[in-house]
């Protein structure tokens, strides 16, 4: 497996398509979403953790730094979303060492944190990962900001996770996202 970390710009459009075909692939419950070269869902990262093989990309995570406000007091983090696996290497290790490039890859950054939002039945994988729940929360956030604008969610949270990497206790507070999860 061959790893990087690659900045948004720096893709091609051959690689969006494989790209694409593997969110497809990891998020077949989301049927054309991921159509075409389109490779982000409700906002597009900034930059991707990958993971390439033989048959090409195996593992992704996308990345995009954001002020969010927690508490009341903006708190620099590092969105993380997009988290797929080829299916037929899912369970073999592949998406905890994913979740190491991108510890990896938050630290090469310096952002305090890094943060999503996911599926019940995800959490787990992800605290093995080394991501800490937080306690359930106010958050308000944009479903998506790649259409015309649209009232934010506001809801309590309850599979909200972060992953110190700079800092090592999130503040207290609700969290307003000030757009969309990556």
């Amino acid at each position: 497996m061959q790893w990087s970390a690659c900045r948004e710009g720096r893709i091609s459009m051959r690689e969006h398509a494989e790209l694409a075909a593997l969110l497809r692939a990891a998020y077949a419950h989301l049927p054309g979403l991921y159509g075409g070269v389109r490779t982000w869902s409700s906002v597009r990262p900034e930059a991707r953790v990958l993971g390439w093989d033989v048959e090409g990309p195996a593992a992704h995570a996308g990345v995009l730094r954001r002020f969010l406000q927690v508490g009341g007091t903006d708190q620099l983090a590092a969105v993380v979303g997009l988290v797929a696996v080829r299916p037929g290497l899912q369970r073999q290790g592949v998406g905890l060492a994913l979740l190491d490039r991108v510890r990896a890859f938050l630290g090469e950054l310096a952002v305090p944190f890094g943060i999503l939002m996911c599926a019940e039945h995800h959490v787990p994988f992800y605290e093995r990962g080394g991501w800490r729940r937080l306690s359930p929360r106010r958050a308000l956030y944009s479903p998506d900001d790649t259409t015309e604008p649209r009232p934010f969610v506001d809801e309590i949270t309850t599979t909200t996770l972060v992953l110190p990497v700079t800092q090592e206790e999130w503040p207290d507070g609700e969290i307003e996202w000030n757009g969309a999860t990556v």
